[in-house]
């Protein structure tokens, strides 16, 4: 026979821990989520920056080769400039793998053309025999647009994390929002489940208790109706057959 107020009970609990396991597993997924959005942020915008960064530093340091050359320490200046050149060419590798935000291919190509046009006329200056013809306000001018195009790149990338630092707290609160939820509902759910257990297993234990106590022979039958078809209604019956077994019996004597 199938233990009906078991299966009652445990289906209860089992849809508790289903509600639980749920919010679990959605608490989780935001979580992979927000990680994941953590992770582009520090993979692509933040070593865009940082890479943004470095060839900031080397164009300064190229312009202070720059002063060395006018100082008349010309190949102190051109290694200055040539390694800073080097520098600038590794970090534009870098900020070219991590290209993934709109419009950064773009600001990245006006990055290159904007430090050729500054390099050559860098370069023409370092090679050259006389300063007659170099025009060092425009090389200074096309210095500043560099510089201009790289902060561009960092402006655009910043922005980029700004948002996706606004969208992880978000995320944060819809990660939270399972577990207020899972809360809320397993409370509501334990004062249901205690209005069940109350209604249909303690009431009538004590409707039995109650008829048991108050029974008067020579009645066959205890003054009480379950009305649940379960195991305290097979309880019931089996106290009205033991009373009319047990009246039977005294009859005999």
């Amino acid at each position: 026979m199938i233990k009906k107020l078991k299966v009652k009970i445990f289906s209860s609990f089992m849809l508790l821990v289903l509600m639980l396991v749920i919010a679990g597993v959605m608490s989780i997924w935001e979580l992979r989520k927000m990680n994941d959005s953590f992770s582009d942020v520090i993979d692509n915008n933040y070593l865009s920056i940082e890479h943004a960064l470095n060839v900031t530093q080397a164009l300064e340091r190229e312009d202070s080769g720059l002063l060395l050359l006018f100082l008349g320490k010309k190949d102190e200046a051109m290694s200055v400039i040539n390694s800073a050149d080097s520098a600038i060419a590794i970090s534009m590798i870098e900020i070219k793998k991590n290209a993934t935000e709109p419009g950064e291919k773009e600001v990245i190509q006006e990055i290159e053309k904007e430090y050729n046009s500054y390099f050559t006329q860098l370069d023409s200056l370092v090679t050259s025999s006389t300063s007659d013809d170099i025009d060092y306000n425009n090389l200074h001018i096309q210095f500043t647009k560099t510089k201009k195009a790289v902060t561009s790149l960092m402006e655009l990338n910043q922005t980029s994390m700004y948002s996706k630092a606004n969208e992880m707290h978000k995320k944060l609160y819809q990660t939270m929002m399972p577990g207020i939820v899972s809360i809320i509902l397993a409370i509501i759910f334990a004062l249901l489940l205690n209005f069940y257990i109350s209604h249909y297993f303690v009431n009538p234990l004590n409707k039995l208790i109650s008829a048991t106590q108050n029974y008067i022979p020579p009645s066959t039958n205890l003054k009480v109706d379950i009305k649940s078809e379960d195991e305290l209604k097979t309880l019931q019956l089996e106290i009205n057959s033991l009373i009319r077994r047990l009246l039977s019996h005294n009859k005999s004597k």
